[in-house]
């Protein structure tokens, strides 16, 4: 975005703006999938409960 607010043009600017978009989504698909790989506590029914 930094690139984008220096851009001398408004088409500079919108590819720069796409390009941050990306990466923007791209690290959010990455955090999904590292909460996925987590463990969680696994609970059944008929389990006993303490």
């Amino acid at each position: 975005m930094r690139l984008a607010a220096k851009a001398d043009s408004p088409a500079e600017r919108d590819v720069y703006q796409s390009v941050a978009e990306g990466w923007r989504r791209l690290a959010l698909e990455a955090l999904r999938n590292e909460r996925q790989d987590v463990p969680r506590e696994r609970r059944g029914f008929g389990r006993d409960r303490d």
